[in-house]
């Protein structure tokens, strides 16, 4: 059981996450409305929308986008229940609560019902592509002396797009996964929506060997942004866990994307290395020295506290 001033430096961590990111993405399920903690981070990222322009990606996972805006179903349930043993200062907060719910079911998105992962994954590329692209388009304008490179393919295609690469990046995006947990399913079809937009993306399976390559190192230091697909054994993976390590390193140093996808993982169970990212971090410190795991568990708590997409049923 957490302690409340555990409970509120974890809080002001995920607010620290939702200031320090270009871009959001609402999981909005079932029982999102529940969560006190998550309606508080709804009302900031709608907030952080408002007054800084932030782009802001619902997913309707098994949810009618209507009952989100509106209330309904389970959300009405929810918001009653909160509701009934709540103050003056309660009353207030659920009304932001009811308004950020409001506003965030007026967003175009993505709704989940039972689709094909794979087409979901089309939609979603296609999206976070447009987005950084829009991005490196701007810098573009206002850079002088940098080394520009522009890759175009034909603009008659309708499944391809021209990629527009700006300072020294060989690729667009570095794709981090465990090969015997997602190959042949969701990571060769988001492979194949990364390339159908066009986008250069590295990829390499680490199915064999424990040590991370020099040609995967470089190809970290060549690559605008990171796809991480966190998957059930991607902490057994110790070449997985020091690609997460330069990563994040990047990300902090360089200021680079990552984009996490927890695929049949609760992010929590990553931040805080629970159930089998646990059991995969004490095995890892049977073997190899302390301050090695150390550095892997802050990498692997500073991904799962970004906003990125939780798939459950495909």
């Amino acid at each position: 059981m957490k302690s409340y001033e555990e409970e509120k430096r974890l809080q002001q961590n995920f607010l620290k996450a939702i200031e320090e990111s270009r871009i959001c993405v609402v999981i909005l399920s079932k029982n999102y409305a529940r969560s006190r903690w998550c309606l508080d981070e709804l009302v900031k990222i709608m907030g952080w929308k408002k007054c800084m322009g932030q782009l802001v990606l619902p997913i309707f996972y098994q949810v009618d986008p209507s009952n989100v805006r509106k209330q309904k179903g389970s959300y009405e349930e929810a918001l009653a229940d909160h509701e009934r043993n709540a103050d003056e200062e309660g009353m207030s907060k659920i009304k932001r609560w009811r308004e950020a719910l409001w506003n965030v079911g007026k967003i175009s998105g993505w709704c989940l019902k039972n689709g094909p992962e794979a087409h979901v994954i089309e939609e979603i590329t296609s999206t976070i592509w447009k987005s950084l692209n829009r991005e490196l388009l701007h810098v573009e304008k206002n850079l002088v002396g940098m080394d520009r490179r522009r890759v175009s393919s034909s603009s008659s295609s309708s499944s391809t797009s021209t990629s527009t690469c700006i300072g020294p990046w060989e690729y667009e995006v570095f794709l981090s996964f465990r090969g015997q947990d997602t190959r042949q399913n969701f990571t060769d079809h988001l492979y194949a929506a990364l390339s159908q937009k066009g986008i250069r993306t590295f990829r390499m399976d680490h199915t064999k060997g424990e040590m991370i390559l020099p040609t995967t190192l470089r190809a970290i230091e060549m690559s605008r942004c990171f796809l991480v697909i966190l998957s059930k054994n991607y902490a057994h993976s110790k070449w997985c866990l020091d690609e997460l390590k330069k990563i994040m390193e990047s990300r902090r140093q360089m200021g680079k994307l990552v984009f996490p996808v927890f695929y049949h993982v609760n992010p929590s169970d990553v931040r805080n290395q629970g159930e089998s990212y646990g059991e995969a971090l004490a095995n890892h410190e049977r073997k190899i020295p302390l301050e090695n795991t150390h550095r892997m568990r802050a990498a692997l708590r500073e991904v799962g506290n970004l906003s990125g997409w939780h798939i459950q049923n495909g």
